[in-house]
């Protein structure tokens, strides 16, 4: 089976860049061709609260969020709160610097009501009309895991940028089925997912 993509009006073929076979009805996808990208900005420690206005920062997706979370812990203020990007329900964000290539790009699912602010360092993947948790769950797989490290760069202070996780190709499941597999492994695995 031959993969093909249309790349600046060219069409080219991808089958060598294809990891594994996936089920006729699933498809292939670039990150960047499902929602929109948008890189955070601002709220640095020294603006986190104990109250006021929701807000997440990327160090928090490594320590504090697993696979998912409906409300923040952290707070800011109203004026930082403003000029801050924002995060609303399904969202999902991902980490752009880290320690190691293995936690680069780390994904969890916003899945509260509420919208929050993100700071920077991070990025939110928003409009992708998908379950967020079975795009966050592709993105932390080990499949994910081999892309981001792939296309992370920097030892000390690791760095992957919105372009370059755009590029990463995604095997696509109709909604249904992404909506059975996230039931599944939630089942299998005692409620990763929050009780969803």
């Amino acid at each position: 089976k031959n993969y093909y993509e249309n790349i600046n009006g060219k069409v080219v073929n991808i089958t060598d860049e294809i990891p594994f076979d996936i089920p006729d009805n699933w498809c292939w996808s670039r990150l960047k061709d499902i929602g929109t990208l948008t890189r955070g900005n601002g709220i640095k420690r020294s603006d986190v609260l104990d109250s006021g206005y929701p807000c997440v920062r990327y160090g928090e997706l490594y320590t504090t969020y697993k696979t998912c979370f409906n409300e923040t812990r952290s707070f800011t203020s109203l004026e930082n709160f403003d000029k801050s990007q924002k995060v609303k329900h399904n969202d999902i964000l991902m980490t752009l610097t880290g320690e190691n290539k293995i936690d680069i790009a780390t994904a969890v699912a916003y899945i509260g009501n509420n919208i929050i602010a993100m700071g920077g360092d991070m990025t939110c993947w928003s409009h992708h009309n998908m379950n967020p948790l079975y795009l966050a769950s592709i993105i932390n797989s080990y499949y994910g895991m081999t892309c981001r490290r792939k296309y992370a760069s920097g030892d000390i202070i690791v760095h992957i940028s919105n372009d370059k996780l755009g590029n990463i190709l995604l095997p696509i499941a109709p909604l249904n089925e992404q909506n059975i597999i996230i039931k599944t492994i939630n089942f299998l695995f005692n409620d990763v997912f929050n009780n969803i």
